[in-house]
């Protein structure tokens, strides 16, 4: 009895073993598949941001979606790794042209998937850039303290757009609380992406596994195209406004005045529905002494367009530095105003013109949206006497002996530019000069001289 005891406790504590064996085979079982469906979530659920930036999030959705029709999730797997969407990174582009996507392999970005759309096309392409790929390790793997960015646009040679939008994007990596020997370190990456060129494309990445990547060389079909109106046409459309041109007339025989006059045109009838209002409120402004007319302003969000004269005493035939600083002020504003969740109506900072007529030519500048960099700390008299020692009296002449001032005015324009990019810099500000016959934009060449392109 006592034997047959013995071998029944034996059995049980053999039953009790295998299956706690199994048991402790099923928990692994159940962690890997735990850790697989929490990988199949980053490739295939909805996109939700976890980037520390402001990334073109419409765009990655998008990108998303081309991607998840077209993939063969088990043959991107088994070659590349998993697409971590939450991580996605556009760098400063948000018209809808570029994204990188981390590519994950044992708990490392080991591969960057390229998407860059041309047209209504999306190419989708390999970036093994070890700088790029270790930065999204620092970005998703470590103990971030701080992080910061500057986005610039570069004008290429022949462009009347900017060819580049570079993006450097910093990382402070702090300590764990078990990390002992550890020594917080700042550390950064620069991408620059060309914005709609040609040029030999990087390795193809192919989500189907048909070699060539399948369509992948023509690029797959990209969802609701954004409208692409490039600043020339912009402008023209607001040029041609027959209020804009009657402004223009008006403000031309004010010149002589001896205060500075202008014009604010609004949006009116504005919804959240009808963001552009269904006509113009054209309000005439001047800052003469004792006037009871408003002072020369924005109004937020409807105001679109500004102009103003400079009167001929000013001996100023082009945009001041107060006029510079005004503009930015505008678009920061407006920038602000875009990212309060509460403002249903929405500001496009590249349809914001801002317009000077002088005797001697009328300008107008614009922003293409790239950057906003808000002015700090500024010395306005300091700014001023800088501005008419190196832009203003280099560029005056007399014309005769009466006196009568007059101006080279493409030292004028090239002095105006040098002066802006150097002292009051504000990426993606564009110059133009308006006349009767069309637009011409004004830039300077990367030898930092003067150019112009027909604005047609």
């Amino acid at each position: 009895m006592l034997m047959k005891r013995k071998m029944h406790l034996t059995r049980m504590l053999l039953v009790i073993v295998t299956l706690l064996s199994m048991s402790s085979c099923v928990r692994d079982d159940l962690a890997a598949e735990s850790q697989s469906q929490k990988n199949s979530k980053n490739m295939s659920a909805k996109f939700a941001s976890r980037s520390f930036w402001k990334e073109d999030n419409i765009y990655i959705n998008k990108v998303q979606q081309v991607f998840l029709k077209v993939a063969n999730l088990e043959h991107v797997r088994a070659r590349y790794g998993e697409l971590n969407w939450d991580y996605a990174m556009t760098f400063g582009n948000f018209n809808e042209t570029y994204a990188l996507v981390p590519i994950i392999k044992d708990n490392k970005v080991v591969l960057l998937m390229e998407a860059v759309r041309t047209g209504n096309k999306v190419f989708f392409y390999e970036k093994d850039n070890k700088d790029l790929v270790e930065f999204f390790n620092l970005a998703m793997y470590s103990n971030v303290t701080k992080y910061d960015e500057v986005i610039e646009a570069k004008a290429g040679v022949l462009s009347k757009t900017p060819a580049f939008v570079c993006t450097t994007r910093w990382l402070t990596i702090g300590c764990f609380d078990n990390e002992t020997d550890c020594v917080p370190y700042t550390t950064s990456v620069t991408n620059c992406e060309y914005q709609g060129g040609s040029g030999i494309p990087p390795k193809t990445f192919d989500p189907i596994g048909m070699d060539g990547g399948g369509d992948g060389n023509n690029g797959y079909e990209y969802p609701e195209i954004p409208e692409e109106i490039d600043p020339c046409s912009k402008l023209k459309l607001q040029t041609n406004n027959s209020t804009f041109k009657s402004n223009i007339l008006a403000l031309e025989g004010k010149t002589g005045e001896s205060s500075e006059r202008g014009y604010r045109m609004d949006y009116k009838n504005q919804t959240p529905t009808n963001p552009s209002g269904t006509g113009t409120n054209n309000q005439f402004l001047q800052n003469a002494p004792g006037s009871t007319v408003i002072d020369y302003k924005y109004f937020l969000p409807s105001t679109y367009a500004i102009l103003h004269t400079h009167y001929n005493s000013l001996y100023d035939p082009i945009f001041s530095p107060g006029d510079i600083i005004q503009f930015n002020d505008w678009v920061v504003k407006a920038k602000a105003w875009n990212d309060n969740p509460a403002n249903t109506i929405k500001i496009d900072l590249t349809k914001l013109s801002y317009t000077l007529v002088t005797s001697w030519g009328n300008y107008t500048i614009t922003f293409d949206g790239t950057n906003v960099v808000p002015f700090n700390n500024y010395d306005i008299k300091t700014l001023n006497d800088d501005y008419i020692e190196k832009v203003i009296t280099p560029a005056m002449t007399v014309a005769n002996v009466s006196g009568d001032v007059s101006f080279n005015i493409e030292d004028l324009e090239e002095g105006f530019l040098k002066f802006a990019k150097k002292s009051l810099s504000m990426p993606g500000m564009k110059l133009f000069k308006v006349e009767s016959s069309g637009n011409t934009e004004i830039f300077l060449k990367p030898n930092n001289t003067r150019d112009t392109k027909p604005c047609y």
